[in-house]
């Protein structure tokens, strides 16, 4: 009898057990599909001028994002019921698909708004910089944790994942998305903070993609008629600010409380890609600065929780994993609302869970539910 009681789990482990997923879990996967629905709403009410203008039909592309949205939900569901921890046997054959994925987009991309960001396959297209970012975040992960005793060696860690690095941003410059190769370079040097890897390895990394951005910009006379419009942007109002001044004019209308689904300016084509650069705008202008800053607490609680599974994690990948996926998304909201708030240029980086964009929003969802299966596994 004292056998088989010394053999069953103590209390603390049983309910440990028989306890249901951590709060952070439950708030993390409530954030997203709140998000999902606040886009379907507001993509709707954002494209119907535009879909009109562009097919005839005004909900062309509200039923697009809808299917979007459907397989989006699917890609959660299977990354939250996959261990994470069988996404590092993928890692290198992600990155290589990904990366000849991107060196196919220059060759035979499908080139919109003057950029070569996606692949037309003839049922569906795709853009491989999406995919890159998830694929990049898992193999870096699984790597640093492999070489979690070298992490003093420049050899070792620094100048591998630099190569890598260098060779990513590399191709998706060429397309060119600076906006993407940004998040990017700043996904990588947060996992090796994140890691350990010595402070001084990572200024020799930032001090080399800070040169290569400060050349792309140079070299480049619209991103710098770009930069120059910001910061003169009384002066270009109808010109290369009249997006981003139309934005912030929407958001103005909003007040407090909004104008009301499908009420005001933004819908009526007066803002130049209400649905996808600037939905944000959209949000501000029909559900006013509380709906804004709804919107906001729901990202910011994705964002803290994946913080905070990174420090709880079972093991070191999978903190990785989590950080990795946490800073992805506090970068490219910042990017986007920089942007829309005409701080920064817009660079087309897509708001998370809600802006039109099927690559984007699928693997968003797909990246979520692995932080989601870490937080699970976490108590």
């Amino acid at each position: 009898m004292s056998a088989v009681v010394d053999s069953l789990p103590s209390g603390r482990n049983v309910a440990s057990r028989s306890a249901g997923p951590p709060l952070r879990y439950l708030a993390m996967l409530a954030s997203v599909l709140l998000l999902m629905l606040t886009g379907v709403v507001v993509v709707l009410s954002a494209s119907t001028w535009t879909a009109v203008t562009q097919t005839g039909d005004a909900f062309s592309l509200f039923t697009r994002h809808a299917t979007y949205v459907a397989i989006a939900i699917f890609a959660l569901l299977l990354s939250v019921g996959r261990d994470y921890r069988r996404w590092r046997r993928l890692a290198p054959t992600l990155l290589i698909v990904s990366t000849l994925s991107l060196l196919l987009v220059i060759f035979t991309g499908r080139t919109v708004n003057g950029s070569t960001r996606g692949l037309d396959l003839g049922l569906f297209s795709f853009q491989p910089s999406e995919i890159t970012k998830f694929a990049l975040v898992v193999a870096i992960a699984s790597f640093l944790d492999q070489r979690r005793y070298f992490l003093d060696r420049l050899d070792r860690v620094t100048v591998p994942v630099g190569i890598c690095i260098a060779v990513i941003c590399g191709l998706i410059l060429l397309q060119p998305d600076f906006g993407t190769a940004v998040i990017i370079g700043c996904i990588t040097l947060g996992m090796m903070w994140a890691a350990g890897v010595p402070f001084k390895h990572l200024c020799i990394l930032a001090a080399s993609g800070l040169a290569v951005g400060l050349f792309s910009v140079v070299g480049a006379s619209y991103r710098m008629a770009r930069i120059k419009a910001i910061l003169s942007c009384e002066e270009n109002i109808e010109g290369a600010c009249w997006q981003q001044s139309q934005g912030l004019v929407s958001l103005a209308n909003g007040g407090l409380k909004g104008t009301g689904l499908a009420g005001g300016h933004a819908q009526w084509g007066w803002v130049p890609e209400a649905h996808t650069d600037l939905v944000f705008a959209v949000i501000g202008e029909q559900l006013g600065f509380v709906g804004a800053m709804a919107v906001l607490v729901l990202l910011g609680t994705i964002i803290l929780t994946g913080f905070r599974t990174a420090q709880m994690a079972p093991d070191v990948f999978g903190s990785l994993v989590a950080a990795g996926i946490s800073i992805w998304f506090l970068v490219q909201v910042l990017v986007n609302l920089l942007g829309v708030l005409r701080l920064l240029p817009l660079t087309g980086v897509t708001l998370p869970f809600i802006s039109y964009g099927g690559t984007s929003l699928i693997i968003n969802a797909l990246a979520a539910g692995l932080l989601l299966n870490i937080a699970r596994q976490t108590r």
